[in-house]
């Protein structure tokens, strides 16, 4: 039976090589972090992604981008009273229909009742206002999903996740592409609606961009390394991790990823 110093012995000397583990993973990450985030000089740098990036992390990406794809779908043209708050709009398709003719009130109509159909929206009459006057509101889901605003700047859109599936990386290629330095090609699916698409009108709605349920399509995405100084590391984001981001010099902005759901299949290989 061992002795109790024998004990404290290889305690320590576990605890001394779980140290040297933790302090080698640091000092290789921060040989791999550019020096322009090392120094300093910036608070985030897209770098290149290197030759033996293995195919495991790619898939990960990929699959976590594939994840994040949107359906967008854009707000009719509108006649909005004021409501009592930010979050909901007084539809008045009775002047909609007076100014601007019966077919424009009704596809109004039509299209906002798709969006109560999807969960993003309720909607009740307001009859002391008016005979086709309603007052739609957003619904929590619908708080996710909204971008813009009908009250100005850009055009109220809602944007859910496609919630498609990746089925395979089918090929890697190295080389200067839009939003990375590798491009990953992929085969992925719609396996099933999305779960908010729970009408046949709601199913319409997005049936060309959803695409035919369970077949098989091909994508790809071009990747980079993102790197942030601690202070600037976003939640939930792992330092170092493959993204596409696409940057804009002339305007000096990012203008989001290249994800292409439509590309050519690609051999499979590296």
């Amino acid at each position: 039976m061992p002795s109790v110093r024998a004990i404290y012995i290889l305690a320590a000397c576990l605890l001394a090589i779980a140290a040297c583990s933790q302090t080698s993973q640091r000092q290789a990450e921060y040989l791999r972090t550019p020096r322009e985030i090392r120094s300093g000089a910036a608070n985030t740098v897209m770098a290149p992604v290197e030759r033996d990036v293995s195919r495991a992390e790619i898939t990960v990406a990929v699959r976590a981008i594939l994840d994040q794809s949107q359906i967008c779908m854009p707000w009719p043209g509108l006649w909005l009273n004021e409501a009592s708050s930010r979050a909901a709009y007084v539809m008045r398709a009775d002047l909609m229909a007076r100014d601007w003719g019966e077919d424009v009130a009704r596809e109004g109509e039509r299209r906002m009742d798709e969006f109560v159909d999807m969960g993003f929206m309720t909607k009740r009459e307001r009859p002391e206002l008016g005979a086709r006057v309603h007052e739609y509101a957003l619904t929590q889901v619908g708080r996710q999903y909204l971008q813009g605003s009908p009250y100005g700047g850009d055009r109220p859109i809602f944007c859910a996740p496609s919630q498609r599936r990746l089925i395979e990386l089918t090929n890697v290629q190295f080389g200067q592409f839009p939003c990375g330095s590798v491009r990953a090609s992929f085969t992925y699916a719609a396996q099933d609606w999305p779960t908010w698409a729970r009408t046949d009108a709601a199913r319409a709605r997005i049936a060309d961009d959803i695409g035919p349920i369970g077949a098989v399509e091909n994508g790809a995405v071009s990747l980079g390394r993102q790197w942030f100084s601690p202070a600037s590391l976003p939640d939930g984001v792992t330092n170092g991790s493959l993204q596409s981001i696409c940057y804009n010099a002339q305007a000096q902005r990012i203008t989001g990823n290249d994800l292409d759901l439509h590309a050519q299949a690609a051999a499979s290989g590296s």
